[in-house]
């Protein structure tokens, strides 16, 4: 399966060592929305772990601080 726009940009910004929290906030949605989100890409790509995402979803849009 593919990645929704929100789930590729959700991925993209955790594989840059961004918290849930700060995804959160940065795209204005709320914790648990990451946190479904994330489930579904882990499940869609069948990865383990977070730090399996940057080599899975490359990063495309650095974040700005």
């Amino acid at each position: 399966e593919s990645l929704t726009a929100s789930e590729r940009r959700i991925a993209e910004l955790a594989s840059q060592d961004l918290t849930n929290r700060e995804i959160a906030q940065l795209l204005f949605i709320t914790d648990r929305t990451v946190e479904g989100h994330l489930t579904s890409v882990f499940r869609k790509l069948q990865l383990d772990s977070r730090n399996e995402l940057s080599a899975a979803v490359p990063s495309r849009t650095p974040v700005s601080a």
